[in-house]
Order: C-alpha cells, then structure tokens, then sequence
C-alpha cells in the first residue's frame, strides 16, 4: 500500500477536502489485495461525504475483500446505510443484520436504527417499529430520543395515533435530545389524528416556541384544521319553562249578560255540556302527553343507536365502500385524492405506490372497526405472479371514512 499517498489523503480528509482525500484513499490501496481494506474504507467515508454513495458501496465492499481487516463490522455498518442511502434496501439489510449477528460490536443501535430504515422505507413497518424500539432501549444508544421519535413517525405512517403520541412523549422526556421540536410537531399530527385539537395545538405551539421549529407544511395544515376546530361556536342549551305574560282576554259582553236570563234547566245544561268539554280537553291532552312521551322514547333510541353505531365503527360511506372506490379509481387511472383524508397530494403519490399500477381484481378482506380509525384488509390479484396483500389504514371523517395510508401486509405475502 502506498503510505505516501495515504498519508497525504488523512490530511485532505481532516481538512474537509473530501475530493482530494478519496482520490489518494484510493491511490494508496492501489489495486487492493492484503492490507488495503483501511485505504478502501476510509475511501467509502469520503465518498459518502461526497454523495456518491454507489462509489462507497463498491469502496467498503473492497475494503472487505481483506481478509485482515479489522472492525469488519463498522465497515458492515457502514456499508449498509450507504446501500440504504443509494436505495438499495434490500442489500442494505443483508449488511445490517450481519452486524447484529456480531454480538460483540459497541455500536448495535446504529445496525438497529438502519435496519429499521430500511425496513420502513420497504414498507414492512411493523418490523420496522420493533427496531427502532429496540434501538431506543439500546444501552449503547447515546441518543435514544432520536429511535423514539423514529418510532413515532413509524406508528404514524400506519395510523396508531395512540402509540405514536407515547413513543413523541417519550422523545420529549430525553434529557439532551436535539430533535424535541420534531418530536413535539409529530406529536401535534398523532394528537390532532386522534381528533385531541387542543392538545394538538399545544404541541405545535410547543414545537415552535419553546423549541423554534419550523413547522412543515403537513404539521400546519394540521395546526391550522385544529384551531378551526377549536374555534367553531358550541351549542347551547337552556332547560327549564320560559315565562312570558298572558295575552289579555276581552269577554262578550252579550254572552255576560245572557247569565242572568237564563232558566234553571239552561243552566243544567250548560253545566253538562261544560262538564263534557272539559272531559274531552282532559282526553285530548292526555293524547298528546302520550304522543310526545312517544317521539321522546323513540328519539332516544335513535340517539342511542346512533352512538352505538359510532362507537363499532360504523359509518357512511363504509370502510369498504371506500376502499373499493379508492381501487376502482386507481386501476383506471382516475383521480384518487377524493377518497384520502386531507393531506398534501405528494403523500398521496407516495402512499399509493405502495399499489401495484395494474392488476386483475381484488378482493376486501376483514375490517378492523374503532370509532375512530380502521383496517381494511385487502388482497390485490396481478396478471403474473402471486398476489400481494395490503391492510389499508382510514380515519374517521364526518359520519364516513377517508384512506390515510396502505401499507404492505408482508406477513401475508410471505416475503
């Protein structure tokens, strides 16, 4: 190995001459054989530097080639997050999981938080949160408000609003942490998700404030639908019998009169006829206490009904009926923002690429039904291969349901 050369790319490297310090890395392992892996690693971290991460994927690959290399599992580490960086996630994994294999390496929680990157970008979250947990508990982890708040957004993209709220609060309680503005503006996004607006926009005004986030344009939207929210007049209800005075009455002066020139047998009848009057009265509004009794009992069954109906999840359109549109559309190539809940039309693009852009037919599994938010289960049939399954994630919207993500259901499709 040429020590000249790396000598000279140590001090492009300490200087931040990322450019020069690659060339000379890779001048001094020269052609690579025995001895050479530190020459080709230290050429992968200055290319990283660069960007040019396909170039440190080949360089760490070489440097591992050597069979004396030492700290072969920090180059593995190493070598996966720039696989992850090129969008190579699947080699990106192989990399990381054999650096947890190494029982012995100091810095597990990197391995883990990559892994989880990776994972989560491949949509398989539900390993991806079992990472990231498992990197926020790492006793070598010096920043495990970082894996927490990671393991937010991962609960987030799925619609576990509640779980995602502990993993921000959690965030927010490590001592030293530099993301807390992030992890308060998440937090903001779980609570308004869960439809808790003042808490939400405590959390946003937390974020900017006390921390000096600046808010994304998806938190503001949030920030901005929860003080409308909060903001809307409630109605107001006054129990009781409201007084008024009673309308005079003007008596006939003739029938006044007729009193006294009336007989005996007159005034009989009269007194029978006003007896029969009243007991008709009496009648009538017995009928009519009984008709409202009626309507009241009746109401009260159809509000009961209706919470009822709210509480199981149940709602118009149905989780199915909006899945199914939402697929219909898809494989016409017709617009789909209508069936989503509000979010900006990138994350849409992005949710939906999760769905294959052509396939034969579909079949709506099982629903997973709470007041609030939903599962649907859905397996897409594709004119070749096997079919893949999805469990798609709505959120409650008036009395119906709109999408708020699709994520693979890995565990069906048996990857």
């Amino acid at each position: 190995m040429d020590e000249t050369a790396l000598h000279a790319a140590d001090e492009a490297y300490k200087a931040g001459d990322w450019r020069t310090a690659a060339r000379e890395y890779l001048l001094a392992a020269g052609a690579g054989g025995p001895g050479t892996g530190v020459a080709f690693a230290k050429a992968g971290n200055a290319l990283v530097k660069l960007g040019r991460h396909a170039d440190a994927v080949m360089a760490y690959q070489r440097a591992l080639d050597d069979p004396g290399l030492a700290s072969r599992s920090a180059v593995l580490c190493n070598l996966g997050a720039a696989q992850a960086a090129a969008d190579e996630h699947d080699a990106a994994l192989v990399s990381f999981r054999a650096v947890l294999e190494d029982a012995s390496y100091p810095k597990r929680y990197k391995a883990l938080q990559g892994a989880a990157g990776s994972l989560a970008a491949l949509s398989r979250f539900e390993e991806a949160c079992e990472m990231y947990r498992a990197a926020a508990l790492d006793a070598s982890n010096p920043d495990p408000g970082k894996s927490l708040n990671s393991l937010g957004v991962c609960y987030l993209s799925q619609g576990r609003y509640d779980e995602a709220v502990e993993a921000f609060r959690a965030a927010l309680g490590v001592d030293g942490y530099a993301g807390k503005g992030k992890a308060a503006a998440n937090l903001g996004l779980a609570l308004c998700g869960l439809g808790r607006s003042p808490e939400a926009i405590e959390a946003f005004e937390r974020a900017t404030g006390e921390f000096g986030h600046a808010l994304n344009d998806e938190a503001l939207a949030a920030y901005e639908a929860c003080k409308r929210a909060v903001a809307q007049p409630k109605r107001e209800t006054v129990e009781g019998w409201r007084t008024g005075e009673m309308p005079p009455v003007f008596a006939d002066d003739d029938e006044d009169l007729s009193f006294f020139t009336r007989t005996e047998e007159e005034m009989k009848q009269a007194d029978r006829e006003a007896r029969r009057a009243e007991r008709a009265a009496r009648r009538q509004q017995q009928g009519l206490l009984v008709r409202v009794g009626s309507v009241v009992a009746v109401a009260a069954v159809v509000v009961g009904l209706l919470g009822f109906l709210w509480a199981s999840g149940i709602g118009f359109p149905t989780q199915q009926m909006t899945v199914k549109g939402l697929l219909e559309a898809h494989r016409a190539g017709k617009p789909v923002d209508g069936y989503w809940v509000a979010v900006p039309a990138v994350d849409v693009e992005k949710e939906m690429s999760a769905l294959p852009p052509r396939f034969t037919s579909y079949k709506i599994g099982s629903v997973d039904r709470s007041a609030k938010t939903s599962t649907v289960e859905v397996t897409v049939v594709l004119e070749q291969g096997a079919p893949l399954a999805y469990k798609v994630s709505l959120a409650r919207e008036g009395v119906g349901w709109k999408v708020s993500g699709i994520a693979n259901d890995w565990r069906s499709t048996g990857d």
